[in-house]
């Protein structure tokens, strides 16, 4: 078992660093880095014609959003890249012989490849969120600097108390709005569904022969995900119309496909509404059991395929 657990690092500490080695991944980075840097920028354009508070709020919930999705979005670019070239990069480069060939077994080697793409999106994770966290880091400054200055135009305001309580009460709104603490529940279920994403395209690679099969199927997987409750709540809502062979159609794509529309909770914490832990646990624990199954099944696939 521990053998096991120590092959399954190094393989996956081998995978991190051919990852990070990629061209087109860093590129992907970089460019993500860059445009969340530059969220902060576009917040001003994308906000004109409000008042002082207005404008603060709007620029600063834009920010959130930006980042939010440059995390998600160029996230689920590189989970597909790096996830779908796994297999079929190392039976074209046959150094999957000669790893096979020592004492390491088939499961071992495929954990370890995925271990390493989640230990992939873990580092572009955490790298995207401390940019993100100087982003708006910095439109909390401009939020505050503006604040000061608009209150130094009206005079001695400090000899008001009404004037110093509005000041006090602007400067913590802005404070508030910029360190929410849910920040952190959003930024962890976006790695979750990243994950998810990772396993989907893991065990499609398990079978497919090439790189584009495994995107493409990923891809619409991915997106048959968003839409399956929407579809769910229409056929239930059909009631008798509905036969039992359909929904015990809708039941077993249910089972294989996630509902990845249940991580729209993310978009209720951006938009300022509060999500409770609770809710946040039980999502994980879903995507916990979802990709377990999902290994599972990949491992079982794996080790019954020719090589």
């Amino acid at each position: 078992m521990i053998s096991s657990l120590y092959r399954i690092l190094v393989i996956s500490r081998i995978t991190l660093t051919e990852a990070v080695r990629q061209k087109v991944l860093n590129v992907l980075f970089l460019f993500a880095l860059v445009l969340v840097a530059c969220s902060v920028f576009v917040s001003g354009l994308a906000t004109p014609g409000l008042d002082n508070a207005g404008l603060f709020s709007e620029q600063i919930k834009f920010v959130k959003d930006f980042g939010c999705g440059a995390i998600g979005l160029f996230g689920f670019f590189i989970t597909l890249w790096s996830t779908a070239q796994l297999i079929p990069q190392e039976l074209a480069n046959r150094t999957i012989y000669t790893v096979l060939a020592k004492p390491v077994r088939r499961a071992d080697f495929l954990l370890g490849k995925f271990f390493g793409v989640v230990l992939l999106l873990a580092l572009f994770v955490a790298l995207m969120s401390l940019a993100f966290s100087a982003a708006l880091y910095w439109q909390e400054r401009l939020g505050i600097d503006n604040t000061e200055a608009q209150y130094a135009q009206t005079g001695d305001w400090h000899a008001n108390p009404h004037a110093v309580e509005m000041h006090d009460h602007d400067i913590q709104q802005i404070k508030d709005q910029v360190r929410d603490p849910q920040l952190i529940e959003a930024i962890v279920l976006i790695f979750a569904k990243l994950v998810m994403t990772s396993a989907i395209a893991l065990l499609i690679s398990t079978f497919a022969t090439s790189s584009i099969f495994t995107i493409i199927m990923t891809f619409f997987i991915y997106l048959i995900g968003h839409m399956e409750s929407t579809a769910r709540i229409f056929w239930l809502s059909r009631g008798a119309e509905t036969s039992i062979f359909q929904s015990g159609l809708l039941g077993f794509i249910s089972l294989l496909i996630p509902d990845m529309n249940s991580f729209t909770i993310v978009d209720e914490i951006l938009a300022g509404n509060r999500v409770s832990w609770h809710a946040t646990l039980n999502l994980l624990g879903y995507a916990d059991v979802y990709v377990i199954v999902l290994l599972a099944v990949s491992v079982v696939i794996f080790d019954y395929r020719e090589l």
